[in-house]
């Protein structure tokens, strides 16, 4: 009896059966230690939570610092004699827009004697070339129009139809913009203004045009891709540059042995940026109204996913220094993916404090420009950028990228 009172109700019972008072005083110190069993996984939980998000929080407060520094760059005297200038212009299949830009391009605050404007003519497929000259004809001597032709250089696409053009240049600075695209009457002049001594590229802010909400979601993404390059160059570590609105001078063009030197890439302007900056040459990306050029949204999301594939693989094949940018937002990602997970307190802290350092550095960069209306739809944004995020991370491993017809795999066009 006593053997059987002190194991299971099994005689074989290898465990043993606890007095009833001491059963009670068991549970009673398990049900006291779940408490703090449950704290401690909450404070670990957190402290995953902080230390995947806090990297973050600290890139956009140094980059906040680079922000204000872009919108107070120097500028050159007044009294400094003013440079000659060639802008050049690549189309292909731009018949929609063309007009528009040679238009813009014709009304710039430039002395026109100082000016030169050169528009390519890309192989378009479309009237293009015949729109090309029909808008010449308006503004006699102001315009020249040429086409791409054949060489044995590895330089291909619009990089080529960009090199061909500057061949025909003589300006002592060169700026180029893309044919849907349409530059403020102050472009030229603003451009010229930063290019202070010691600044040897200028990239300037392209605001999408439009109005409906997909537009506006564009220009929302396009200013906090910008405003943190814009950022990070205010802190002497340029990101990169878009090529609708840019400026440098041509001696460090030549310096770094222009396009058909550079290695190939699909964003040819990053490429030729990092060339620059590798060489020795300082990068400015002003944040100021009269530096801003206006392009066309995208149509569809297709078109998006495409632009965006094209930027992702033009970095990858020209790595840089600026991937602290993408890892450090890569982990604010996974932070946001796990919080729900934690709960909702969890939940609203880590996204609340992403949409603040977002907002942060994009509603003081879209005000400087003017379009701080559209900050209305800034919440849409920011589930349209988590979108992206579960969309475009797969296009990394896709070599092959679309564009204008032309289809491009690791550096080189195989196709158009």
């Amino acid at each position: 009896m006593g053997e059987r009172g002190t194991r299971g109700d099994h005689p074989l019972s290898p465990f043993p059966v606890l007095p009833s008072s001491a059963r009670q005083m068991t549970l009673l110190a398990i049900c006291r230690e779940l408490p703090e069993v449950y704290i401690c996984s909450r404070m670990s939980s957190t402290l995953l939570l902080l230390l995947l998000l806090a990297p973050f929080a600290l890139l956009y407060a140094v980059l906040i610092v680079g922000a204000r520094r872009s919108r107070r760059l120097p500028r050159r005297s007044a009294s400094q004699p003013l440079p000659r200038v060639s802008i050049i212009v690549a189309a292909r299949d731009e018949e929609r827009s063309i007009e528009r830009c040679m238009a813009a391009l014709a009304g710039q605050e430039y002395p026109p004697e100082l000016t030169e404007i050169i528009v390519v003519d890309d192989e378009s497929r479309d009237g293009t070339r015949a729109i090309m000259e029909r808008t010449a004809a308006r503004w006699p001597g102001r315009f020249t129009v040429i086409g791409t032709v054949p060489e044995r250089s590895k330089v291909q696409g619009k990089a080529r139809a960009i090199a061909q053009g500057i061949d025909h240049a003589s300006g002592e600075i060169l700026l180029t913009t893309d044919a849907d695209c349409t530059p403020v009457s102050t472009w030229v002049r603003c451009a010229v203004d930063h290019l202070v001594e010691g600044v040897e590229m200028v990239g300037g802010f392209t605001v999408v045009a439009g109005e409906s909400a997909f537009a506006t979601v564009q220009r929302l993404d396009w200013a906090h891709l910008q405003g943190t390059a814009s950022a990070a160059a205010g802190l002497g570590v340029p990101l990169g540059v878009v090529g609708n609105n840019l400026a440098l001078r041509r001696a460090a063009y030549e310096r770094v042995g222009g396009y058909r030197t550079v290695p190939f890439t699909v964003t040819e302007d990053f490429a030729l940026m990092v060339a620059i900056v590798r060489s020795g040459g300082r990068v400015v990306y002003p944040c100021v109204p009269d530096l801003l050029v206006y392009t066309l949204p995208c149509d569809t999301l297709v078109q998006v996913v495409r632009q965006k594939h094209r930027w992702i693989q033009g970095a990858r094949e020209r790595a840089f220094p600026g991937a602290t940018v993408p890892i450090v937002s890569g982990l604010a990602l996974i932070a946001m993916s796990i919080a729900p997970f934690f709960g909702p307190v969890a939940w609203s802290v880590v996204w609340g404090v992403k949409f603040l350092c977002d907002l942060v550095l994009i509603a003081p960069a879209l005000s400087a420009l003017g379009h701080g209306r559209t900050l209305r739809w800034f919440l849409l944004f920011e589930f349209y950028y988590v979108a992206q995020v579960l969309v475009i991370p797969p296009l990394f491993f896709r070599r092959s990228v679309v564009w204008k017809g032309r289809a491009y795999r690791r550096g080189a066009m195989v196709e158009g």
